[in-house]
C-alpha cells in the first residue's frame, strides 16, 4: 500500500512536499484549493519540478467549497469549470486520479431529479477527465444520513466514475463504521482512500486511536480493506502538528506489516 499526505492549502505547496518526502511518504495528495494552492495563482511548473525531483507521486484533490449542488445552473457551471481546471492541473502533474466531493442536492429536489442532475453534469466531467487521461473519483461526505443510496445510484449511472472512500467520514454520526457497507456495494469502483479518526460526532482529522470514545477500530478497518483486496493509495488526513502525521505513518506501516 502507498501512503500519502495532503498539503495544507493555507501554506505553500513546495515547502510541504519537501517535508512529506523527508517523512517517507510515497505521494502528495495535492488539494488544488485557495489560498496557497489556487488553480489560477500557483506556479504549477514549479510544483511539478519539485515533486519530480523528490520522487513523489501525486493524486489530485479539488476544493470542497465548489457548489456543484447549487440550485442555479449558472453557479453549477462555474463550479464545474473550476473542476475541469483542476483536472487539467492533475493531468499536467501526472496524476491518474482527481477526486471531488459529493455535496447532495437542494432540499426542494427529489431523489430522482438530484441523481439525474449528477448524472448529466458529473457524467460530462468524468468524460472530460478520461479525455485527459485522468479518472474522476467522488468522495463520500461526513453527512451520512441516507448517503450511500444516492452514491450507489450515481456510480451506477456513471460507469466510469470512481470512488474515493474516506474512512473517517464513514464514522460520523453512525452506529458503526460504514467502511464494509461501502466496499461491499462499491469495491469495484474504489481507487483511493483517506484515513483519519474522530469521536463519531465530527470530522476531526485526528490520528488513529486518539479519541477517548467513539473512535475507529484501526485494525478492523485495515482488515476490511485487505478483505476487499484494496492495496492502492491511502492518504493520512491528519491535521495539526506534523509530528502526529509522522507518527501515524510509522504506526500505519507497522500495522500493515503485522496484519
Amino acid at each position: 500500500m502507498q501512503f500519502g499526505a495532503m498539503n495544507n492549502p493555507r501554506e505553500p505547496v513546495v515547502e510541504q512536499a519537501v517535508k512529506f518526502a523527508a517523512m517517507g511518504f510515497d505521494y502528495l495528495d495535492l488539494t488544488v484549493e485557495e489560498p496557497c494552492a489556487g488553480p489560477h495563482t500557483t506556479d504549477w511548473s514549479q510544483v511539478k519540478e519539485c515533486l519530480d525531483s523528490l520522487g513523489l507521486g501525486v493524486v489530485a484533490h479539488t476544493g470542497p467549497y465548489l457548489p456543484i449542488e447549487n440550485p442555479s445552473r449558472r453557479v453549477r457551471e462555474a463550479a464545474y469549470g473550476e473542476l475541469r481546471t483542476s483536472i487539467d492541473i492533475a493531468a499536467f502533474m501526472g496524476a491518474k486520479v482527481c477526486t471531488m466531493h459529493f455535496r447532495a442536492w437542494p432540499a426542494h429536489q427529489s431523489f430522482a431529479s438530484g441523481v439525474s442532475m449528477y448524472q448529466e453534469e458529473l457524467g460530462a466531467l468524468v468524460a472530460y477527465g478520461l479525455s485527459k487521461g485522468v479518472h474522476v473519483a467522488i468522495e463520500n461526505s461526513p453527512h451520512n444520513l441516507h448517503q450511500l443510496k444516492p452514491m450507489r445510484e450515481i456510480l451506477h449511472r456513471i460507469p466510469d466514475l470512481k470512488l474515493l472512500y474516506d474512512i473517517g467520514h464513514g464514522n460520523v454520526n453512525t452506529p458503526k463504521s460504514l467502511t464494509r457497507d461501502y466496499l461491499f456495494d462499491l469495491r469495484d469502483r474504489l481507487v483511493h482512500v483517506h484515513l483519519s479518526d474522530n469521536d463519531g460526532t465530527g470530522d476531526d482529522h485526528l490520528p488513529p486511536g486518539t479519541p477517548k470514545s467513539g473512535g475507529l477500530n484501526l485494525l478492523q478497518e485495515i482488515q476490511t480493506l485487505q478483505n476487499f483486496n484494496y492495496d492502492q493509495t491511502l492518504t493520512l488526513e491528519i491535521f495539526g502538528q506534523r509530528m502526529w502525521l509522522q507518527a501515524t505513518l510509522e504506526f500505519m506501516r507497522q500495522m500493515i506489516s503485522q496484519s
